[in-house]
């Protein structure tokens, strides 16, 4: 029943490699496009894309936590 499933695992693990190593040398990306080109569904990236920033990066000022200690030990 399961006499295939050796050689399907050795092909995904292959293929699971050859996509790393792809992204590694900067060939995965042109080669996407360029199947998206072929089938049709490509759209130009935005150049506004390239100008956000995270939300996450927003510097906000520390919360001063003191307030649970004692009054002997508060920060004034």
């Amino acid at each position: 029943m399961f006499d295939g499933a050796g050689t399907w695992f050795y092909v995904h693990c292959a293929m699971a490699v050859a996509l790393i190593w792809s992204d590694a040398n900067g060939t995965l990306e042109p080669m996407v496009n360029n199947f998206e080109k072929r089938i049709g569904i490509y759209q130009e990236p935005s150049p506004d894309d390239e100008d956000i920033t995270p939300p996450y990066f927003i510097e906000e000022e520390p919360i001063d936590s003191s307030f649970i200690l004692p009054d002997s030990l508060r920060i004034n």
